[in-house]
């Protein structure tokens, strides 16, 4: 589907809140958006309902050991010792090497001519992975160690890959001799390598950053993640969060400079927040509540990921509907975000609707829903307010072009903004102009 989100909206005004898309190839989806029918599948037994058997294309790339290639009791454990890093003062430690990250980036923006926004926060986002999941605190390393990443997902993206791997086969393994198989091998001897060298270090050298945490982490059973189950729950993580989170921002972007009074209302709490001249520090944090309800809206009205799914392994119902096994049910996040009934006035971006309120839990699915719900959204909701904060506290941004020139387009699974959401960048004050570049500095 070309414009996905049309066709779904199209089909849901023609054959209601359930409906059957056949693609050939891929099998029989079960499409449901109404939030009780979320729920019904959200709720069922891992043992009805699987999620894992799904995402087995995604197997070549991220591994055997992925917490989203898994079911049943191998991914309960892997999920009970993945969540730990994403939750309390853990994420704490994580702003301030977010902040440095965007003020280093912010330093480098061009003046006095528009840029794509996504571009930036792309690299961003993949930084901020590097530093906080895998612990690369050398700037030299990073650099290198991205390139070996997006060579080989740029690979897995590909029509060619995505086939195989619903077919099966293992390009990478049964073709070792093609580029891609060879980016592969080198991006894996990195997460490897930066395994063995973080388990080379003593007790007191270890860190606060993701991979340290799991190292350290034990089951039930006081059994240890292996290295393999470790590098593919790494490349997961990264894989996973950093182009959602991306997207994810260009969108807040766009949303925010369509609408000056949204902007300028989350502006002013920035910096009343934080004070004249000031440093976002984690402490600030708590208290941008507009900005919560900011993030909340816009993930609500442009959502990266349309839908999820789970496979039926017997025969399930849901809404007075027969599922036969091996059909997919797919709770489909651009058809639930905006129900009337759920969102009146659906297609205007209005952060009131989550102010002073928690979003509910299988209306509001931009990181699905139930015990398969994206573990890294505590991370990925962080992460959007530490960048928006700075970036609102630093710059002066204005849309370079016209907002009808924004298309909502399909890359693969996520929807992405078709002009990168072109920007022209100013900085707000010299004063606080020169407190970035100070802060920059100390990162490089």
């Amino acid at each position: 589907m070309s414009k996905p989100v049309h066709m779904l909206r199209k089909w849901a005004e023609r054959y209601g809140d359930i409906f059957r898309i056949e693609m050939a190839g891929f099998g029989e989806f079960v499409v449901v958006s109404a939030p009780e029918h979320v729920r019904q599948v959200c709720v069922a037994s891992p043992d009805v309902l699987r999620s894992g058997e799904g995402n087995a294309p995604l197997v070549p790339f991220l591994g055997k050991h992925s917490v989203v290639v898994l079911d049943g009791a191998a991914h309960a454990r892997a999920r009970r010792l993945l969540v730990p890093p994403f939750h309390g003062d853990r994420m704490r430690a994580y702003a301030e090497i977010m902040r440095d990250v965007t003020l280093a980036s912010i330093a480098k923006w061009p003046r006095d001519r528009p840029f794509p926004i996504q571009a930036r926060m792309d690299e961003i986002a993949l930084t901020n992975m590097l530093r906080t999941v895998v612990g690369i605190t050398d700037s030299r390393a990073i650099a290198p160690f991205a390139e070996r990443f997006l060579a080989t997902i740029r690979t897995v993206e590909s029509p060619v890959f995505l086939l195989a791997g619903y077919g099966g086969l293992d390009l990478f393994r049964s073709v070792p001799w093609l580029p891609a198989s060879r980016a592969k091998r080198s991006n894996d001897r990195g997460f490897y390598d930066e395994i063995a060298r973080r388990r080379a270090l003593g007790p007191g050298e270890k860190g606060t950053d993701v991979l340290s945490l799991l190292i350290e982490a034990r089951d039930e059973n006081g059994e240890p993640l292996t290295d393999d189950e470790l590098r593919d729950e790494l490349v997961t993580l990264i894989a996973a969060g950093y182009e959602t989170t991306a997207d994810a921002l260009a969108w807040a972007f766009e949303q925010l400079l369509v609408n000056p009074p949204i902007l300028e209302r989350a502006t002013q709490e920035v910096h009343d927040t934080v004070g004249p001249g000031g440093v976002l520090l984690p402490e600030h944090l708590g208290r941008l509540e507009y900005l919560d309800a900011v993030i909340n809206e816009s993930l609500r009205i442009r959502p990266v990921v349309p839908l999820f799914s789970r496979k039926a392994a017997v025969p399930f119902e849901v809404g007075g509907y027969d599922v036969s096994p091996g059909m997919i049910i797919t709770p489909c996040t651009v058809l639930t975000h905006f129900r009337p009934e759920v969102y009146p006035d659906p297609y205007t971006f209005r952060p009131e609707r989550f102010l002073g309120k928690k979003p509910d839990p299988y209306a509001w699915l931009p990181f699905g829903a139930g015990g398969r719900r994206c573990l890294g959204m505590p991370f990925a909701l962080y992460e959007m307010k530490v960048v928006l904060a700075t970036v609102l506290l630093r710059a002066h941004l204005t849309l370079a072009e016209p907002p009808s020139a924004i298309q909502v387009v399909r890359k693969n699974i996520l929807l992405m903004p078709s002009t990168g959401v072109k920007v022209t960048f100013r900085e707000r004050h010299l004063a606080r102009a020169s407190a970035a570049q100070n802060v920059c500095s100390t990162t490089n």
